[in-house]
């Protein structure tokens, strides 16, 4: 996709610093600035929380076997190689406390996972199906998760863990034109997005014992979408419109705001995480390939705000714990940039 829509916008190079400068606010918290893990990757990277102020990455390396690198508070480990061979980017999420799970497809296009549990890696461990899109994996509170993605069909499917083991894949329906994008909603709750063969926004929200089936939020979107919590039965979906503007829906628990546009021209899709409750930051690159990210405060966003650096992969946030999030993107030599703030 990024290839692609930077091809849109070359018509609009000579407007870019003029239309950036107009949605861009003052910089209204401090980041840490792009610092480089290093590695060589060839896919999208996937951040997420070990818990307080911790925090993993993962992303292929060449010989396409997961990397992860590993924030402890201080410092980073470096990326370790946990085999395998993947054909997709892969997604992580929590499990508990300094346990997370990755994912991504096989050869063969199942789904494999490899758990960390706080010490060692499982490998990875086919939980079969025949998958078309990147996974995206959410939890569903202490040591249970869920991993969404499309089959053949265009159908969702999702695999369940309960703490001990998986439920294997179960068709949720619909016919979807992007990856999936899903959010935990509190203790097993947890919504799936998607673009219809309309475009618009699709969701799908678990309650714990089923779900609710497709339900659409409208909108035209040219992005995969991506969603994160807001805090127990709240969540925030977000994609681009077709003038490439940051849109975002957000879930009070009972109803959809519908589709608010939050400025920008963005040239990725966008990546949203958790600040604390009912507060997150988006984030997606400019036309000049920096990183911009969007703070929303619990009523208002800031505006965008360019963090610069050349990126070239799709960015990943996850949060920190503690008022802070991660984000994290390859720049243009491959290795992994991370940015820490607000």
């Amino acid at each position: 996709m990024l290839d692609s829509m930077k091809k849109k916008f070359t018509i609009l190079a000579g407007t870019t610093s003029v239309i950036l400068s107009l949605v861009s606010q003052p910089v209204l918290a401090v980041w840490s600035g792009p610092q480089s893990l290093g590695g060589v990757y060839t896919s999208d990277p996937s951040c997420a929380s070990l818990g307080t102020n911790q925090v993993i990455c993962a992303g292929l390396g060449t010989n396409k076997a997961l990397f992860v690198n590993g924030f402890n508070g201080s410092s980073w480990s470096g990326p370790q190689s946990l085999g395998g061979v993947y054909t997709s980017n892969p997604s992580c999420a929590s499990l508990v406390p300094n346990q997370v799970i990755c994912a991504g497809l096989g050869t063969n296009k199942a789904l494999f996972v490899n758990r960390f549990n706080g010490i060692s890696w499982s490998g990875p461990q086919s939980l079969g199906g025949v998958y078309t899109s990147n996974p995206s994996c959410a939890s569903l509170g202490t040591n249970q998760v869920i991993c969404g993605g499309l089959g053949t069909d265009r159908a969702l499917y999702v695999n369940q863990f309960n703490g001990s083991s998986w439920s294997g894949p179960q068709r949720l329906g619909g016919v979807y034109s992007s990856d999936p994008s899903c959010a935990s909603l509190g203790t097993n709750q947890a919504i799936c997005a998607g673009l219809g063969t309309d475009s618009a926004l699709f969701v799908n929200r678990f309650n714990g014992s089923s779900w609710s089936g497709p339900q659409s939020l409208g909108g035209v979107y040219t992005s995969n979408p991506s969603c994160a919590s807001l805090g127990t039965n709240q969540a925030i979906c977000s994609g681009l419109g077709t003038d490439s503007a940051l849109f975002v829906n957000r879930f009070n628990g009972s109803s959809w705001s519908g589709p608010q546009s939050l400025g920008g021209v963005y040239s990725s899709d966008p990546s949203c995480a958790s600040l604390g409750t009912n507060q997150a930051i988006c984030a997606g690159l400019g036309t000049d390939s920096a990183l911009f990210v969007n703070r929303f405060n619990g009523s208002s966003w800031s505006g965008p705000q360019s963090l610069g650096g050349v990126y070239t992969s799709n960015p990943s946030c996850a949060s920190l714990g503690t008022n802070q999030v991660i984000c994290a993107g390859l720049g243009t030599n491959k290795a992994l940039f991370v940015n820490i703030g607000p």
